[in-house]
């Protein structure tokens, strides 16, 4: 899978490079080149899968050989491995709570996947990496400089 940045001033990445660099050279976001579509019997049998098995297979195309696949299987677990209910709000809407992590923040899901990402990425990397992040969120990033922040 290749990644373009959003002002377009940038070369195409893969997911590794996109996920080390962060933003784009021309400061723009990293975005696919293609959507894939999810395996239409995958949304037929939905009920039948784990949290994990479903976003291991939405996410496995934008990874592509980037990564083994056990890694990144370990790295889903480990993003989903807290509640996300999907809880009916009226007769045909329903609303997928995703504040159920650690900071109790819907971005617990994409930090935590992308810590991992970049924990792996970087682990045989000589560029020095810096995080800025929310105390808990990144804490699977092991070789970068990370700065927490929380509130005294």
């Amino acid at each position: 899978m290749r990644y373009y940045s959003t002002n377009k001033q940038s070369p195409f990445v893969n997911f590794k490079e996109a996920t080390i660099l962060g933003q784009a050279p021309d400061g723009g976001l990293f975005f696919p080149e293609v959507i894939p579509q999810v395996d239409k019997e995958l949304i037929k049998n939905i009920h039948g899968f784990s949290n994990e098995e479903l976003a291991y297979r939405v996410i496995a195309p934008y990874i592509g050989n980037e990564m083994p696949e056990q890694i990144l299987r370990q790295i889903v677990s480990e993003t989903v491995s807290f509640p996300i209910p999907l809880v009916q709000v009226n007769e045909t809407i329903s609303s997928l709570e995703l504040f159920h992590g650690p900071t109790l923040a819907f971005k617990d899901i994409g930090a935590r996947f992308m810590s991992r990402c970049l924990g792996y990425f970087v682990k045989d990397d000589s560029r020095k990496v810096t995080v800025l992040a929310l105390h808990r969120v990144i804490q699977a990033v092991l070789s970068p400089t990370v700065f927490t922040m929380w509130k005294e």
